[in-house]
């Protein structure tokens, strides 16, 4: 498939009437799109003969990096749907059913996780480019500071979704948890 073929389809999903994918695959994939275009340009400058070695060794290091990262952000992609699954599934549990009121909670905790995973990853990534971004080829550097907009428009993104699970949580620890990534998250971007 031609990748922009599979880019159409990821926003014909998106804009369908169903609730997933929704705004936590949005965030991932923004921050997997992120991670990706560093990838690109790092990977870019080792390949241009005026790069020193010494750079391109560097480079390396910080290639196999952003891979792994890219693909832990990729995961948080189909995660979120599956997030959004099990807070289904709980929803329709009979109201008198005993586990209802845990499970909802647990689904709940299940939903805000996975944006706090992504933005943890989102800034992981942030983070590493800081640590190589002046190795950057001047004639592909645009495309590191599009990834740095795409990382913290993620994080951004995972905030809101956060926010959005966080209202309907009644675990006063894991509220305060919440309240605390939030507020590391904002200061990051």
């Amino acid at each position: 498939m031609e990748w922009f073929k599979a880019a159409e389809k990821f926003n014909q999903a998106l804009a369908s009437a169903d609730p997933t994918p929704g705004g936590g695959a949005a965030a991932a994939m923004a921050a997997a799109m992120g991670c990706s275009l560093a990838l690109m340009a790092a990977q870019t400058t080792v390949l241009k003969k005026a790069t020193p070695q010494e750079t391109k060794d560097r480079l390396a290091r910080h290639i196999r990096k952003l891979g792994a990262l890219k693909t832990q952000l990729n995961n948080f992609i189909a995660e979120d749907g599956a997030a959004y699954s099990a807070f289904i599934v709980a929803k329709k549990l009979p109201k008198e059913d005993s586990d209802r009121p845990k499970a909802m909670e647990d689904a709940l905790i299940y939903a805000a996780r996975v944006p706090v995973d992504t933005a943890t990853t989102a800034i992981a990534c942030l983070r590493e480019i800081d640590l190589f971004k002046d190795l950057i080829a001047p004639v592909i550097l645009s495309d590191i500071y599009c990834a740095q907009y795409l990382l913290k428009s993620a994080v951004r993104c995972c905030v809101e979704n956060i926010r959005a699970n966080l209202v309907f949580i009644q675990n006063e620890d894991w509220s305060k948890k919440l309240h605390q990534h939030i507020d590391v998250f904002l200061k990051s971007c």
